[in-house]
């Protein structure tokens, strides 16, 4: 990864930090209360959804969700019907 890069990325991370005003969307506890805050992809990430949806629905702003941990993130993939309901709201957006 390059710099600009890393940068993108804090850049990103910041801007839905302050987006979801610094709370966990699973738990509601604030995200650096628990230890590692990070974004949570609702449609996973994987080589199959990035293959059917694109890059643009799964790393799209409406699919990132702030998440204070490991566990939170886990809870809060989606799956089913709803990949398919979140996925055309996001190319409706685009």
């Amino acid at each position: 990864m390059t710099e600009r890069q890393r940068f993108t990325v804090a850049e990103t991370k910041e801007r839905l930090f302050k987006r979801d005003l610094y709370t966990c969307r699973i738990c509601g506890d604030p995200i650096r209360q628990h230890g590692t805050p990070q974004l949570a992809h609702r449609i996973p990430q994987t080589k199959g959804n990035l293959k059917r949806y694109g890059k643009e629905v799964i790393h799209h702003d409406i699919n990132l969700w702030s998440v204070c941990g490991l566990q939170c993130n886990a809870a809060a993939l989606i799956h089913g019907e709803e990949i398919e309901q979140l996925a055309k709201a996001i190319k409706e957006e685009i």
